[in-house]
């Protein structure tokens, strides 16, 4: 079978499958990139969760430390689920996060710039009903922090509801329940979606927040947060059905960029590439790799300008791989739906097509021929209680505007495939092909001919991840 584990995406430190892998705790500090993330073994038949820890000068070297946070047998917690860290009034790295069995908790930092040193309330659990999936945050003299849960409280038999606590000491234990988070939801957001792993921040002129279903895995809201309620004023999914962007979090950078990271569910354990996420003029959200990313480019390709004809394919050779970035432009002229095709085998057995449809203004990760193995094929999305059916292809909006082509930027690693177009929609996915020779790269047309141009490949080197107190690797 073809190798599976990413290289230049963040996969779990221990070797091993971890579920779930939720980032956490991400913040910029001392001039590093820190990123937490959950694990979990089973000990005695009981599971336990812990946040691992990473940190990074330039998002592609990466060292390991002790664990972020992790469970004591005096604490009232039994496991560490989602949370974020933030700097409090006194220049501290403080920690929001949910107890397992106990409730949101909070932890701070001892004063250690490695932040490998987490102090935890006494007072803990400081919120406790509703509360999961902390968001903390410094507002004026105010901290606030979100609780996840559902929307409104329209259903109540699903579960409490997302809320918003303050609290104006510096210590922070002692919390006050403001209410309802969300002031009213949107139409295109169904009745049983919850907001779990929110984030809320500034983002332009508007304030973001980011969260999940766990039905439908990540999304966003813009809107306002006003008399201490979010007003949410458009909803964007990030993820649809059969894909792989689950949990997110972001850190803001000193140069003000705010960096975007989810658990690209599926195995083996990986994170997506870091993202930037960004207004345009005209306040809809843009989305693309961090270009600390350029440099892991290796072996670059250029291929001429071509148009395929309708119902044709062109193979661009000799280019074969299964770790690999490409660019392309396309003008879908008189097509009816035109992509790229990668992880070919020869006969086409295997394959994975990332087609735009024209008329039904939908980007496409065909999955039907991915692999030949159908257990491989994935499903919709993971953590309700329906009959979760697998599908064939992960389908999301996408509208060229006039006279404008599209363009792709496609990330190839191995299991992982990550697709930005105009920087306007990204998709995460996770393939398996079954055979060896399925390395294949092939542009193709339907129902009419599609012109190509800016076709540009390179070969990806990997990121390195190091131990505490390794030598560099080179």
């Amino acid at each position: 079978m073809p190798e599976t584990l990413p290289t230049f995406h963040f996969t779990s430190p221990t070797g091993t499958d971890s579920y779930p892998f939720d980032p956490n705790g991400a913040i910029f500090w001392a001039g590093r990139y820190h990123l937490g993330f959950i694990l979990g073994s089973n000990d005695d038949c009981d599971r336990h969760f812990w946040w691992g820890h990473a940190s990074s000068a330039d998002l592609l070297e990466w060292k390991l430390h002790p664990p972020m946070l992790s469970p004591s047998p005096l604490d009232p917690d039994t496991g560490i689920f989602s949370g974020n860290a933030f700097v409090d009034r006194k220049g501290r790295v403080v920690i929001h996060y949910h107890g397992v069995n106990a409730g949101n908790c909070i932890a701070t930092n001892d004063g250690d710039d490695e932040l490998n040193s987490f102090v935890k309330l006494p007072s803990n659990p400081v919120m406790t009903e509703p509360g999961w999936d902390p968001f903390g945050w410094l507002e004026g003299n105010v901290y606030y922090s979100i609780s996840g849960g559902m929307p409104l409280p329209s259903s109540p038999e699903l579960a409490s509801v997302a809320a918003v606590y303050k609290c104006t000491d510096d210590e922070q234990s002692d919390w006050t329940l403001v209410g309802d988070l969300m002031a009213h939801d949107l139409p295109d957001v169904e009745a049983d979606e919850d907001v779990s792993c929110p984030e809320l921040f500034t983002l332009g002129d508007r304030r973001l927040l980011l969260c999940i279903s766990h039905k439908r895995g990540a999304r966003c809201y813009l809107g306002r947060f006003e008399n201490e309620q979010f007003h949410p004023e458009q909803h964007v999914r990030m993820n649809w059905p059969g894909g792989a962007c689950f949990a997110p979090e972001t850190l803001l950078d000193p140069r003000g960029r705010r960096i975007f990271w989810a658990w690209a569910y599926g195995s083996p354990t990986s994170m997506t590439l870091p993202r930037i996420l960004s207004l345009d003029e005209d306040g809809e959200l843009r989305t693309g790799p961090a270009e600390e990313i350029d440099r892991l480019r290796r072996a670059h390709r250029r291929f001429e300008s071509c148009t395929v004809e309708a119902d044709e394919e062109a193979e661009l050779q000799p280019l074969r791989g299964d770790c690999m970035e490409l660019g392309l432009t396309i003008d879908p002229q008189r097509s009816a739906e035109c992509g790229i095709k990668v992880r070919c085998s020869p006969d086409g057995q295997e394959q994975t097509a990332i087609a735009y449809d024209v008329e039904r203004k939908i980007l496409r990760i065909e999955l039907s021929k991915s692999s030949l193995d159908e257990e491989a094929l994935p499903q919709t999305f993971i953590f309700t209680k329906l009959d979760n059916p697998r599908v064939s292809a992960q389908e999301a909006p996408f509208e060229l505007r006039a006279e404008e082509a599209l363009q792709l930027r496609v990330y190839l690693d191995r299991s992982v495939l990550e697709v930005f177009a105009n920087g306007r929609q990204a998709l995460a996915q996770r393939i398996y092909p079954s055979r060896d020779d399925s390395l294949g790269v092939r542009l193709f047309s339907v129902g009419g001919a599609a012109a190509f141009s800016a076709i540009d490949a390179w070969e990806m080197a990997p990121i390195v991840v190091r131990r505490p107190n390794a030598p560099p690797q080179i």
